[in-house]
């Protein structure tokens, strides 16, 4: 499984996961219509895939950049996973809920 914590703050509403240093940030999460992924360094040849709960690859996206906008498009309510493959080989793995 991986290592996801919920940190419950009385003043935000959102998920929080534990910070592994990875310079990833998905905000707002969960969202409605789009979410921003941002990241803290310049990205070049970074593929990004979102898939669904039993793990239908829903949508890949070649990026370069620092911030990618993700549309909610075709995704109806619920959990998804975001696996983002950078070009040094590092892999991050991200939870999205669309509401």
């Amino acid at each position: 499984l991986l290592p996801y914590t919920i940190m419950i703050d009385p003043l935000t509403v959102g998920i929080t996961e534990a910070s592994n240093n990875s310079g990833v940030i998905i905000y707002p999460n969960p969202f409605t219509e789009q979410t921003a992924i941002i990241f803290n360094e310049e990205q070049k040849h970074t593929i990004i895939k979102i898939t669904d709960i039993v793990g239908k690859e829903i949508k890949t996206i070649s990026f370069t950049g620092k911030q990618l906008t993700l549309e909610k498009g075709e995704m109806s309510k619920g959990i998804y996973f975001v696996r983002i493959e950078e070009e040094n080989k590092n892999v991050v793995n991200r939870k999205i809920v669309v509401q």
